[in-house]
């Protein structure tokens, strides 16, 4: 059986674009968006955001992680931010209110290792957030 059109096979490009997007370093990355950004800044746009996951959030500022964070309950926070390296848990940490920033590390300081699911449930939550926000123009990524 082959690949044609024909036989009504579908790939998925944007879906497979993604996928690259989310593999590459960021300077590849960077440079495939311009290039698609050239010809169709809306796909560009939504790639990005498709593309995007919890541990870019690191290379945003602090105003925008700011901006992310202060509309996540701080038990999320606590959770997505458990298994990340350290300086990305002291930015993060250091972005948001002393108060959140406390609770948030009260939950982060228990053993969750048996929590691997929700943690990486409450990042992809926290994503949705920055997506969302990218959405509203009140943050760029």
């Amino acid at each position: 059986m082959s690949d044609t059109p024909e036989q009504g096979i579908y790939i998925n490009g944007k879906q497979q674009i993604i996928e690259m997007l989310q593999y590459m370093n960021e300077s590849d990355r960077k440079k495939l968006l311009h290039n698609i950004r050239l010809r169709n800044a809306t796909m560009a746009r939504e790639l990005s955001e498709q593309s995007l996951s919890f541990k870019d959030l690191v290379k945003l500022p602090e105003s925008f992680l700011n901006l992310i964070l202060s509309k996540c309950n701080p038990a999320i926070i606590g959770l997505a931010l458990y298994n990340v390296p350290v300086e990305f848990q002291r930015k993060a940490l250091s972005a948001i209110s002393r108060e959140l920033a406390e609770q948030a590390f009260n939950v982060m300081s228990q053993d969750l290792s048996f929590k691997k699911q929700e943690c990486k449930r409450a990042q992809e939550k926290i994503v949705q957030i920055a997506i969302g926000l990218s959405k509203r123009n009140q943050i760029q990524i």
